[in-house]
């Protein structure tokens, strides 16, 4: 569907509609119907349209953006995550089964003596609280993140807990510590961020010699075609064919890798990191009604997807905008756009009956420093 973008253009350029209908030799009431869509200008008017405003045809028609500088993806900064303290609680309560992420502390990273952890980019704790019941008595735990939103949770999850804690408000690349780590972690962290590397490079300077440094990420590809819903069509959710373009640009743009989990591993390697490893989080969330708690579960899930409320046609528009800019047609937009919206729509009308499958693909790669 075409989306003429006279009228923003003409408030950009400080034009009123009598000004623009001179300029083209007809009437403010001609200029009035294009903008809202009452009839379209003759095709042979395009030419002279995006002449006045000095953009392409195409842009002027919302096939490519209107502003050719790319406008870079903001989920690795400070301002981004100021107010998603109840988006991160939700997604992490069920990212986990504690039986295997014991068997991982205990058999496969066989930590069996106290340890001290730092956890990166640590959010509101929920990875800290997890770990503190599984490794062994009198461990200590440092959480280090920038937002102060989400330091202010962590530390009121921990309150009660009983556990020894510190919380860091800060930068992870511009922080400094004096001390050095038996077990250095991430989890969800590199995939949100520029540079990932430089993160994990961070990280391995922060263990001990012999430290355990473990990543735990999100390949975006896997996360696309973990999601079925009962009474949706599978191959409609899985189409991600828009979503890769996005992917690319932002890798060739901003260096925010869409694929690093399964890059970690290689980068552990390369780092010097011995006995390096991979392995797949076990947790897939199957919901249905019969389940305890399943209101509770699925409206964590619809909350912590941003599946609770149809998007206005000016979101719709903000956000086709936003996918254009990374790489989208106008076409692979609005069809991502009308998937999204197709869920929230699914999701009001069988709320006490939807069920779906929800898997998040999260590769969990480690290796120890030289000693």
């Amino acid at each position: 569907m075409l989306k003429l973008r006279i009228a923003e253009l003409r408030k950009k350029n400080n034009m009123t509609q009598q000004e623009l209908g001179e300029l083209l030799s007809v009437s403010y009431q001609t200029v009035s119907k294009w903008e809202t869509g009452a009839v379209l200008p003759d095709v042979t008017m395009l030419p002279g349209l995006s002449r006045c405003f000095s953009v392409s045809v195409d842009a002027l028609l919302g096939l490519v953006p209107l502003s050719e500088d790319y406008q870079p993806s903001d989920s690795g900064r400070r301002e981004y995550w100021a107010h998603r303290v109840d988006y991160l609680k939700r997604t992490r309560k069920e990212m986990w089964n504690e039986d295997y992420l014991r068997f991982l502390v205990r058999e496969v990273w066989k930590l069996e003596r106290p340890a001290e952890l730092l956890d990166f980019g640590c959010g509101c704790g929920a990875m800290g609280l997890m770990l503190l019941g599984l490794v062994p008595q009198g461990s200590r735990y440092v959480g280090v993140d920038f937002s102060e939103e989400m330091i202010a949770e962590a530390r009121r999850m921990f309150e009660d807990a009983g556990y020894e804690a510190e919380f860091v408000c800060a930068d992870v690349l511009e922080w400094d510590s004096v001390r050095r780590y038996d077990v250095v972690l991430s989890q969800a962290l590199l995939r949100h961020v520029d540079h990932g590397e430089r993160f994990l490079e961070k990280m391995i300077a922060c263990a001990k010699p012999g430290g355990l440094i473990v990543s735990m990420e999100c390949n975006r590809e896997f996360e696309a075609d973990g999601l079925y819903i009962e009474g949706l069509d599978y191959a409609g959710l899985c189409t991600c064919d828009g979503l890769k373009k996005l992917w690319r640009t932002e890798l060739a743009m901003q260096n925010r890798d869409y694929s690093i989990a399964m890059k970690i591993p290689h980068y552990m390697r390369k780092a010097g990191l011995r006995e390096v490893g991979c392995r797949m989080n076990d947790r897939v969330n199957f919901l249905c009604p019969e389940q305890e708690n399943y209101d509770e579960r699925l409206s964590d899930t619809i909350r912590a997807d941003h599946w609770d409320d149809e998007k206005s046609e000016s979101e719709l528009e903000e956000n086709i905008a936003y996918f254009m800019n990374h790489g989208m047609s106008r076409a692979e937009a609005e069809a991502y756009c009308a998937q999204q919206n197709g869920i929230v729509h699914y999701l009001k009308r069988h709320r006490g009956s939807a069920a779906l499958t929800k898997f998040g693909g999260i590769m969990i790669s480690y290796g120890w420093k030289p000693e």
